[in-house]
């Protein structure tokens, strides 16, 4: 892989929001990979690309989703 990011998103319902994602996990895109860790109070999510376009483009997918979880989690 090129390039890529890694993020940690500090939580308190760290696992309510990470069983949430998982399943998108299934539907991994062909030009990147994505890997989401839980840990103890944080998930980490990272995103490896081989061009900045599909790195761009898995950010926005995942990011967006990430928001979505945390939003539904604070209701």
């Amino acid at each position: 892989m090129k390039g890529g990011a890694d993020l940690v998103f500090p939580c308190e319902s760290a696992d309510d929001i990470f069983q949430a994602l998982r399943p998108e996990l299934e539907d991994e895109p062909q030009r990147s990979r994505v890997s989401l860790i839980l840990g103890q109070g944080f998930i980490r999510l990272r995103i490896e690309g081989g061009d900045i376009v599909s790195i761009r483009a898995a950010l926005n997918t995942w990011l967006r989703l990430v928001k979505i979880a945390f939003e539904m989690a604070n209701i």
